[in-house]
């Protein structure tokens, strides 16, 4: 089971999951997958800290930064880069299990969130390394917005609440993980008490993969190169 962190911060709120939902669910709530999408290189925005300077513009005259410039540096050098061939794609899914007690959560239904990453060609600092087991650390972070049927307090959206996830050790520029909702606060709540309501809308409000220094290095999006 890969380690799953959750700041301190959030650990009151996962009390308020526990619990089997009762029918309500009146709020604004709709039957949605989940989302599977691709992520893209983090570049700074332009005018932040690490793009300080609007200093040319489009051809058609919106202002702009030249020499883009990737997160996940120290001055002049970056860590960590996509190679050729790099990609990374990420999948949150939401389910109701018949039995959750077959997941270390009560008995009866529940809705669990899945979560997995996968990525390939991702370099080292010298731009030809693939990472490898000194690279280890990378980690997937989320922020959540949970609108839910509490078994006490009925409909309510919880604040938000981030909760981090740790990829396996890298290889051969390769990572990957995955997890699920229960696997992320079993560890923090009573035993066999960390299910989700049946009617739980779970609302992304960022999703990040970052680097071992902690940098976010993609962000989810779409891009294309010119075919070679």
């Amino acid at each position: 089971m890969k380690k799953v962190m959750i700041p301190l911060a959030a650990v009151a709120l996962v009390g308020l999951y526990a619990g089997t939902a009762s029918a309500q669910c009146a709020f604004d709530a709709v039957t949605a997958k989940g989302i599977k999408g691709s992520m893209v290189r983090n570049f700074a925005a332009c005018g932040s800290t690490q793009q300080p300077g609007v200093d040319t513009e489009t051809e058609g005259n919106t202002p702009a930064c030249s020499d883009p410039t990737a997160a996940g540096t120290a001055g002049d050098e970056t860590l960590y880069s996509f190679g050729p061939k790099g990609k990374c794609d990420v999948s949150v899914q939401g389910k109701i299990a018949s039995d959750c007690s077959k997941l270390g959560s009560e008995p009866g239904p529940c809705m669990v969130a899945y979560v997995s990453a996968k990525c390939a060609d991702i370099l080292a600092a010298d731009g030809i390394t693939p990472i490898g087991q000194p690279d280890d650390g990378w980690a997937l972070a989320t922020l959540t917005r949970a609108s839910l049927d509490d078994a006490t307090g009925g409909d309510m959206t919880i604040i938000d609440f981030p909760v981090t996830f740790d990829f396996a050790e890298p290889s051969k520029g390769k990572l990957s993980l995955k997890s699920n909702s229960i696997e992320a606060l079993t560890p923090l709540v009573t035993a066999n008490n960390a299910d989700l309501p049946e009617c739980t809308t779970l609302q992304v409000v960022d999703l990040t993969i970052k680097d071992p220094t902690g940098a976010p290095f993609a962000k989810l999006g779409t891009a294309t190169i010119p075919s070679l």
